[in-house]
Order: structure tokens, then sequence, then C-alpha cells
């Protein structure tokens, strides 16, 4: 005879323990989704302001290499910019972010050229994502620096 009763299985599960569990585990799932959320959302911002400031860096050495001057200039869609020849519209390279995110100009225009020794005037862009979040990739004219940074309130 089992110690738990005539006729009961000590391994098993009732009906009652496993509706607890599955509460439980609801529970649990409902609070950390948003904090989910919330995580792939600045992955992406990070992700999105690092591909621009890649393409700043690339216009840059482009111009070196090839000793003629290139462009980056943000496509009107204030989602994507675009690598180009200067005196060109054939971009060399793009970079598309998600709709829920845009870039914005805050200083030095919407079109960077970059001259055949790689100089260019001081620039700030904003990358902004869902919930206002925003990084700054800005642009060091005289070094050819490119950084993303958060922005200083």
């Amino acid at each position: 005879m089992s110690p738990h009763g005539p006729g009961r299985d000590a391994r098993g599960l009732t009906l009652m323990e496993l509706v607890v569990v599955l509460a439980v585990l609801a529970t649990a799932t409902a609070f950390a989704l948003p904090s989910i959320r919330r995580g792939s959302d600045n992955l992406q911002l990070r992700a999105g302001a690092g591909r621009v400031a890649s393409l700043l860096r690339e216009a840059r050495q482009q111009a070196v290499t090839h000793r003629r001057p290139t462009r980056v200039s943000l496509q009107t869609n204030r989602h994507s910019a675009a690598l180009a020849w200067d005196g060109t519209e054939e971009a060399l390279r793009r970079v598309d972010l998600p709709d829920r995110f845009r870039i914005e100009a805050t200083e030095g225009g919407e079109t960077l050229t970059f001259s055949p020794r790689g100089l260019v005037r001081d620039a700030r862009w904003v990358v902004e994502g869902p919930g206002g979040r925003r990084l700054v990739v800005e642009v060091h004219g005289v070094t050819g620096r490119v950084a993303v940074a958060v922005p200083v309130p």
C-alpha cells in the first residue's frame, strides 16, 4: 500500500498543482517581457548607431585611399544614410535602420563630405529609437574620429 493513501501514485501531479505552476510561470513571464523588449530596443539602437558610425569611417577611408572626395548623406526618409563619391548620385553603400528608428543632424548638416585628405567639418548626428532613447554619432573634422556616445542632457 502507498504511504499517500490507497490507490494513489506518489509520482504524479494533481491538476491543481499543475494549474498553480502554470499560473506562477505566466506571472513571471508577464513581469519579464517588458524589460526584455526594452533591452532588445537598446541593443538595436546601439547597433544602428554603430552602423551609421561605421559608414562615416568608411567614407573617410575611401576618400583617403582613392584620393577622391566622398559624401555621406541622410536620406529624406530619416531612416537611412548613403555613402557616395562626391558629385555622383549612385550610392556605394547604404545603411538602413528599422522604421521605428530615425537619424537627425543636430550639427554639421545632413551631408558630410570627406576631402581626399580625410578632413570634414565637425558634426553630430542623433540616432533615436522607440521611447525617445538616443545615441549621438560625433564626427571630429580634423582627426576624422567618429564616436558613438550617450547625449549629454
